[in-house]
């Protein structure tokens, strides 16, 4: 009769830890695109009526961080995530800043190449390869959690962005965000993103006494309720006006 081994897990406490803090960082920086999304008609009236300015600018935001993403996970492998997050959080406030120039192409290169390419881009790619290395057991449901991240963003940010800009005006909504994200992002990264653990060796025996749980409740449990309120918070920005 063989004995089964009982294989330590690179997964604890910090893991999850870890991903809460990817989640939130994730929701704060995809909100910078929403800014030029909330106020496409002010910035419209001063683009001559044109529309698709702010509609171009807000497209290449998302083609930037997808084309970021590739040069951006290159170098986090190389110098580490917490590094081209850190990097990434001060190019977004920086093309924030850029974007309330006045001209066409402050906006696009502010909202393409700062916000998208060189902001998003060094957080959403890499921080799939980072998590999954706190993970080895419940990788998927982690994985999971941060790709809400953007979800989250779009449901939270542009109920606040429409009174703000309201009140003070796109380019102050655009300059005051930026300086809290990289308040709230570069002390985040600094201090959580730490080193990841080594990965152990895969193992065919099932592990003696593997924990099933996450954070005490049961994953599908855990799973479902974040879902859930993934739906929930979606819904009102879906339903029609």
């Amino acid at each position: 009769m063989h004995q089964r081994i009982a294989v330590p897990s690179v997964e604890t406490r910090s893991s999850w830890i870890v991903a809460s803090v990817v989640l939130v960082i994730l929701a704060l920086s995809f909100g910078a695109p929403w800014i030029t999304v909330v106020a496409l008609k002010p910035i419209a009236a001063e683009s001559g009526g044109l529309r698709s300015v702010p509609a171009l600018a807000g497209s290449l935001a998302w083609l930037g961080y997808g084309a970021g993403g590739i040069v951006m996970g290159q170098i986090a492998e190389r110098i580490g995530v917490r590094w081209t997050v850190m990097f990434g959080a001060v190019m977004i406030c920086a093309g924030l800043a850029l974007s309330t120039g006045g001209a066409t192409w402050h906006l696009y290169v502010g909202q393409g190449l700062f916000v998208g390419f060189l902001g998003i881009g060094g957080m959403n790619a890499p921080f799939y390869i980072y998590v999954s290395r706190w993970f080895d057991r419940r990788r998927g449901s982690a994985l999971a959690l941060i790709s809400s991240g953007s979800y989250l963003a779009g449901a939270i940010w542009p109920p606040i962005f429409e009174p703000a800009i309201n009140y003070a005006g796109w380019r102050q909504t655009m300059i005051y965000y930026g300086l809290v994200e990289v308040a709230v992002i570069v002390p985040l990264a600094a201090i959580f993103l730490t080193r990841p653990p080594d990965m152990l060796l895969p193992s065919l025996l099932e592990p003696l006494s593997a924990s099933r749980t996450v954070l005490g409740w049961p994953p599908n449990l855990v799973f479902t309720l974040v879902a859930t309120a993934v739906i929930f918070c979606c819904m009102p920005m879906a339903m029609p006006r």
